[in-house]
């Protein structure tokens, strides 16, 4: 099983990850996320090296997951990192779905990773995050 992927859509980008759980899915959708902001993502594969924590809840896991990027972008931009991993858990309370946690990255350096493109935000076209089979599906489009 592949664990991300992006797709093309009209001139905006779409991103997936995969899971076995949901957590996970929400951890690999970053590393799509990623893969578009930077020229060379060799960071995918080594130890991140700074941690943000993160608390978001939303009625349904659609706008969870738009939210969830929605955040880590403007934690990246802030920040100056790339965050490519989520260690965390996902629970439903009190009628809505709650994300606790924290996302993984490294610094932005221009030197070892490039430029990729801007990523302005992700949208709710064709955002799903549901279970197929065995596995859990993240997706959304971003605004690039």
């Amino acid at each position: 099983m592949k664990e991300f992927e992006t797709f093309e859509h009209g001139a905006d980008i779409g991103i997936r990850g995969y899971g076995k759980v949901p957590e996970e899915a929400l951890s690999n959708i970053l590393k799509a996320l990623a893969t578009i902001m930077v020229e060379t993502p060799s960071f995918l594969d080594k130890k991140p090296e700074t941690k943000e924590r993160i608390s978001l809840s939303a009625e349904y896991l659609d706008e969870l997951l738009v939210v969830f990027v929605n955040k880590v972008l403007s934690l990246s931009a802030i920040n100056e990192v790339i965050y490519y991993q989520f260690k965390g858990i996902l629970e439903r309370k009190n009628g809505l779905y709650q994300l606790n946690g924290e996302v993984w990255g490294v610094p932005y350096d221009f030197e070892k990773y490039g430029c990729g493109v801007e990523v302005k935000g992700a949208t709710f076209t064709l955002a799903k995050f549901e279970k197929i089979n065995e596995h859990y599906v993240a997706q959304c489009v971003v605004d690039v």
